[in-house]
């Protein structure tokens, strides 16, 4: 029993930090939303580059809690995203974020 409190503690650690994680997540998707509503296709840029390296850093607690379509669905996005913005195409973006954002709502649903 003495040997179940820890791994019981570990894994609510993992849950408490991974609700962080997702606020980082959805504040990173509403500031690109923002930016590509007032066409700032530089600070749009720059905002995809800081979500995936909020992506990138937070993946182990996505696979723990997600399974593998959940977030390699988002890497997919990401990819489509990059290319979206690169293409100015406002409406790709939108719906890339969105598609992200449907991903993590799967994923912090438990």
């Amino acid at each position: 029993m003495k040997k179940l409190i820890p791994i019981f503690l570990a894994i609510c650690m993992i849950l408490i930090t991974g609700c962080q994680s997702e606020q980082a997540f959805y504040q990173e998707i509403q500031e690109i939303n923002d930016t590509v509503d007032q066409a700032d296709w530089k600070q749009t840029k720059a905002g995809v580059k800081k979500l995936s390296k909020v992506y990138k850093k937070q993946k182990w607690k996505l696979q723990l809690l997600g399974d593998e379509a959940e977030y390699e669905g988002i890497n997919v996005e990401l990819q489509v995203l990059k290319q979206s913005v690169q293409a100015k195409d406002k409406t790709q973006v939108k719906v890339s974020l969105g598609t992200i954002r449907g991903h993590l709502l799967d994923i912090y649903s438990f």
